[in-house]
C-alpha cells in the first residue's frame, strides 16, 4: 500500500524515475526496507478499512500507514545485509545512490533538539482525501502531545502543505533536492507531559 502511495510523488519521480511499473517495484522494496528497520523503534499505525466496517477493495483493508520515530531515533539504522542487497537489486545502484543524496540532505537539515519525526504518511490512492490521513495524525498527535514534544516532517508534494498546516505544522524551510522543492515542516511542543 505504501508503495502505491508514494510511486508517482514528485521526489520519487525524480529519484525513480522510468514508468510507473519500474517506480512501484523500486517503492516496494525501499519500503519494506524501511519498515523493517522502523521495526521496534517506530511508532507504526495502520488504518483500515474494516475497523469503521467499511469494506476495502484491498485484500489486506489496509488504507493508511503512519510511521513516525521517537525523539533521538531520526535516522533509523540501515536495515539488515539481506533487506539492503534486496533493495539495490530492485532499485539499481542509480537510485540507491540518488536517494542516499537525499537522505543525506534530509539529515543535514533535522532539528538538533529531540523532535519525533514523521517518516511516512500514506493513504491508499483510491482513500485518498476521505479522511484516512487526517485520522492517523490526529491519533498520533494526540499522544505526541499528551508527552508534550515537538514535531517534524519532511514533504515534497504541495498538495500535503494544507493538511499539515491543519495539524499545526509550519513550513520551516525549503530546500531542493533533484530540481524538486522539499518542505521542512516543524510543530511545536504543546500540553504538558501527562495531560
Amino acid at each position: 500500500m505504501l508503495a502505491l502511495a508514494f510511486h508517482d510523488q514528485p521526489l520519487d519521480r525524480a529519484v525513480v524515475g522510468g514508468s510507473a511499473n519500474r517506480r512501484l517495484r523500486a517503492e516496494r522494496a525501499g519500503m519494506s526496507a524501511t519498515l523493517a528497520a522502523a521495526r521496534g523503534r517506530a511508532d507504526v499505525r495502520v488504518a483500515r478499512a474494516d475497523a469503521a466496517g467499511e469494506h476495502s477493495p484491498r485484500a489486506d483493508g489496509i488504507e493508511g500507514v503512519l510511521v513516525a520515530l521517537p525523539p533521538w531515533v531520526f535516522p533509523l539504522p540501515a536495515p539488515d545485509l539481506g533487506a539492503q542487497l534486496r533493495t539495490l537489486f530492485a532499485q539499481g545502484l542509480r537510485t540507491a545512490g540518488r536517494w542516499s543524496e537525499v537522505f543525506e540532505l534530509l539529515a543535514e537539515h533535522h532539528p538538533p533538539e529531540p523532535v519525533w519525526h514523521l517518516s511516512l504518511l500514506g493513504v491508499a490512492p483510491e482513500r485518498q482525501g476521505t479522511g484516512v490521513g487526517s485520522a492517523l495524525l490526529r491519533a498520533w498527535l494526540a499522544d505526541v502531545d499528551a508527552a508534550a514534544q515537538a514535531a517534524w516532517l519532511e514533504t515534497a508534494h504541495p498538495r500535503n502543505l494544507p493538511l499539515y498546516r491543519r495539524f499545526g505544522f509550519e513550513v520551516a524551510g525549503e530546500l531542493e533536492a533533484l530540481a524538486v522543492p522539499i518542505w521542512l515542516m516543524s510543530r511545536p511542543a504543546r500540553g504538558a507531559p501527562g495531560s
